[in-house]
Parts: C-alpha cells; sequence; structure tokens
C-alpha cells in the first residue's frame, strides 16, 4: 500500500462500508454539491465526510485500477479483491459512463 494517501482513502472508504454492512457504495467524483460518498444500509443512506474535491478524480482512478478496468468502452464493469486493515474487502463495482458515479456492491461469501 505504500504511502499513497489517494489509495490509503479509497480503502478505507470501502473498509468503512463493508464494517457498516453496506449494501451499495455510491462514489461520484462529480457531484460537488450533495455527497459524493456515501453508502446503504438497510433502507437508509449515509453519507461519508468527503475529501477535499480535487481529490475525488483520485479516488475514481484507484477504483478503476483495483478493479482492472480497460481503457475504452463503456460500460465498465469488475470486481475489487483486496486486503486492508487485516480484512477482505470485496466489492463489485460498475460504471456505466465516463462521467457516471462508481456504484459498488459488496461481494458476500
Amino acid at each position: 500500500m505504500g504511502n499513497d494517501p489517494i489509495l490509503r482513502f479509497t480503502l478505507l472508504v470501502l473498509f468503512q462500508a463493508q464494517q457498516d454492512r453496506a449494501t451499495e457504495l455510491v462514489i461520484d467524483p462529480f457531484e460537488t454539491e450533495g455527497t459524493p460518498i456515501r453508502y446503504k444500509v438497510g433502507e437508509a443512506w449515509y453519507g461519508m465526510s468527503p475529501p477535499p474535491l480535487h481529490i475525488l478524480p483520485g479516488v475514481a482512478a484507484e477504483l478503476g485500477r483495483l478493479a482492472a478496468f480497460p481503457d475504452g468502452a463503456f460500460p465498465k464493469e469488475g470486481p475489487i479483491d483486496v486486503s486492508y486493515s487485516g480484512a477482505r474487502l470485496g466489492w463489485k463495482i460498475r460504471m456505466a459512463s465516463p462521467r457516471a458515479a462508481y456504484i459498488l456492491t459488496p461481494i458476500r461469501e
């Protein structure tokens, strides 16, 4: 993981949503007025404290890297399976277009 603050923040978001048993996580790097990072537990939505807006495109790029998204056509979909803080983080991620939000759902075993 190294000292990359964007990677650390991205993994922390995934970890926190998983710890809270989120059924859906939305990360929208293009949201400037609402809550760019939010997750659903049951029927309720919760917002996470966002990083500075200039960091969000880096978070989006990191999610694409973790999911091994290829360059090119949309929609894109893939798994994220990484370890963080002693936990396995398993998420399915999809993105409909270049300016769409990233929608993640947990991969439960």
